[in-house]
């Protein structure tokens, strides 16, 4: 063949050729993110629309419907289907597999802004958000100490959470449990209809004087200064001497008028003013707000930190940058505040990646040994084990430029493809050493172009099997379709290689033919003879383990994902709608209870009940609510 003359004739080009490959497919190998499963990308946008106060009719009359008449007209939607709930308006749109989620996002986007107008005033603007079921957090971390909720909630926002939030790669960072600080203003009923005030009058007091607002700028010389006045409040006095109202006799209103015109005139006694501070009519305290949710780790309080990445971030890099940054945070903490890690998505990823790596080494040693006895020459084994590193190396090119990653799924596909790399060379190997030329080039050459054909067409016979997994669509085609991919880069590596390289090594190497050994084809032969002598046994045998296979294959369970052993499990607790976050508390603690005492085979436990956001889109769509609890249980090594 072509290939094959042209690298006998420059076989020094060749080597080095391949020396670069090999230092490609390690640098790529370096640079290919590491994940548990391909990147899932579900054809789902959700529009997410916040009305606070309202109640979950008005939001399905006035934002729901609405937002679902205009969506439904894009082309490509597969289906819409909403949530209205107090406070609450989601629109869930699905859209048909192979849509562009790029286009689809702008389709919805420009839609509901032609709707936004007929929207209520009050209602907060339409957020759009691409959905992912499988965003789970990243990392999960506690935050334990022997200091009081609030003041270990407030060490989690201002000390963790500000500084993880800056990290390249985090999405969010959730924080459940701890106390949260409350400004509470009680309103005497009494007081208040004596005063002729409603609420709505002190609510806009608060609203409209608790801020800092821009008044303008001054020009003087080179420099110009920007002044803002300052009306947010520091302390708790201060809200007890808003003024709510005030009151003036019409006479001193026109004196108050006169002396800001500068026009000064005694109109009798003095003006006196009626005002009404916040203070006369409702008692102002700094307390806690009402928990809307409880963090306990091994039975203590603590406040977790829930950590998701973006979509594009590696979880592995983005576990060890975490990593550094908590040791720098850990150092600024009180004595007896501590962060504990009960939770790392990238140490399971990293196990498993490395589980599936071991067996392809054991995969490739164990191919070394079954060459080396049935083959009987040193470097022919040599030879065609040194061949599955290398294609290896180039699959990992391929997949660094198809912008895949490394996952086991991607990693099963390339385990699968080791066994078939070394099929080729074997062929190759024996072709050549089957021809009696003494010209050991020109024998190397008719060897190879002998079988290439051969080995060609049965490579291309297996990428059309893997091929149209590639053109599957749904979930199912993007997790498989790496698998496909990974296995059909295998094959034209093994094609590649087996065609130039191979040849190549022989013809440095200088291997001549040696003589069978007669102990070796006297056993073949054996073997041989008995299945011919008794056919119709053989037919019956290998017929019986054919349907013997597909009794087999019936009665094997099926499961879309195979199971993965975390050492570790959560325990998903759903108690009636409308439970308090108390009652749910006290159903978690007697699991709590057994779990810490009575199992020795547990770790750790960790538990968080109903969740809490400053940030009302966060809260609208968090899944867990005052009835809904999860237990985090981290088991002992030692344990199966």
């Amino acid at each position: 063949m072509k290939i094959t003359s042209f690298c006998l004739r420059r076989p020094i080009t060749t080597l080095m050729f391949f020396l670069g490959i090999l230092l490609l497919g390690i640098i790529s190998w370096y640079f290919l993110p590491q994940e548990l499963f391909p990147p899932l990308t579900y054809p789902v946008i959700t529009v997410l629309t916040t009305y606070e106060g309202a109640s979950p009719y008005e939001i399905e009359s006035l934002i729901t419907r609405p937002l679902e008449e205009v969506v439904g007209t894009i082309s490509g939607v597969k289906s819409v289907s909403s949530i209205s709930k107090e406070g609450t308006s989601i629109v869930m749109v699905e859209f048909n597999w192979g849509t562009n989620m790029d286009f689809a996002s702008l389709n919805v986007r420009e839609k509901i802004d032609l709707k936004k107008a007929s929207l209520p005033r009050e209602a907060k603007e339409p957020l759009i958000m691409k959905y992912n079921p499988f965003q789970a957090p990243t990392m999960r971390m506690n935050l334990i100490g022997d200091i009081p909720p609030l003041k270990l909630r407030n060490l989690a926002e201002d000390n963790i959470k500000e500084e993880l939030e800056k990290i390249e790669g985090v999405g969010s960072v959730e924080i459940v449990g701890g106390g949260q600080r409350e400004i509470l203003v009680e309103v005497v009923e009494a007081r208040l209809r004596a005063a002729s005030l409603s609420i709505l009058d002190i609510s806009k007091s608060l609203k409209n004087t608790n801020l800092n607002y821009p008044a303008g700028r001054i020009e003087k010389s080179f420099f110009e200064l920007l002044l803002r006045t300052i009306g947010e409040f520091k302390k708790v006095e201060e809200i007890e001497k808003l003024p709510i109202k005030a009151e003036y006799p019409i006479s001193e209103l026109r004196q108050l008028i006169l002396e800001k015109e500068g026009e000064r005139k005694e109109t009798g006694s003095p003006t006196t003013e009626r005002l009404i501070f916040l203070k006369d009519v409702a008692k102002v305290k700094d307390t806690t707000k009402e928990r809307e949710s409880i963090s306990r780790y091994q039975g203590k309080e603590c406040v977790t930190l829930l950590i998701r990445r973006q979509s594009q971030a590696n979880t592995v890099k983005l576990s060890q940058k975490l990593r550094e940054r908590l040791k720098k945070i850990e150092k600024k903490l009180p004595p007896q505040v501590s962060l504990k890690i009960v939770h790392d998505e990238a140490e399971f990823i990293k196990k498993s990646l490395a589980d599936v790596k071991n067996s392809a080494i054991m995969g490739g040693a164990l191919a070394f040994l079954v060459i080396l006895f049935f083959l009987r020459k040193f470097w022919f084994s040599v030879v065609i084990i040194f061949s599955i590193p290398l294609c290896i190396l180039i699959v990992f090119i391929l997949m660094y430029l198809s912008k895949m990653n490394l996952n086991i799924i991607s990693l099963g596909g390339l385990t699968l493809g080791v066994g078939m790399m070394v099929d080729n060379a074997i062929v190759v190997l024996e072709s050549i050493f089957s021809h009696s030329s003494p010209d050991l080039k020109k024998r190397t050459i008719e060897g190879t172009k002998e079988v290439g054909g051969a080995i060609f067409g049965s490579t291309l016979t297996t990428v059309c099997v893997f091929l149209p997994m590639i053109f599957v669509v749904g979930i199912a085609g993007q997790l498989f379709k790496q698998l496909s991919f990974a296995v059909i880069f295998s094959l034209i590596s093994s094609l590649i290689i087996a065609l130039s390289l191979i040849p190549t090594l022989i013809f440095i190497r200088k291997i001549y033919g040696v003589k069978k050994e007669e102990v070796h084809l006297r056993f073949w032969e054996s073997i041989f003879s008995f299945f011919f002598k008794h056919r119709i046994l053989t037919i019956i045998c290998v017929s019986l383990l054919f349907f013997i296979s597909i009794k087999i294959f019936i009665s094997l369970d099926r499961e879309f994902l195979p199971r993965a052993d975390h050492h570790a499990f959560t325990l998903k607790i759903d108690a009636p709608a409308g439970t308090s976050l108390e009652e749910t508390d006290k159903i978690v603690k007697e699991i709590e209870t057994l779990f810490l005492k009575e199992m020795p085979e547990i770790k750790e436990v960790s538990i968080n009940i109903g969740s809490s956001s400053e940030k009302p889109e966060e809260k609208a769509i968090q899944s867990q609510g005052p009835h809904q609890a999860q237990i985090f249980v981290n088991l002992n090594q030692e344990f199966p």
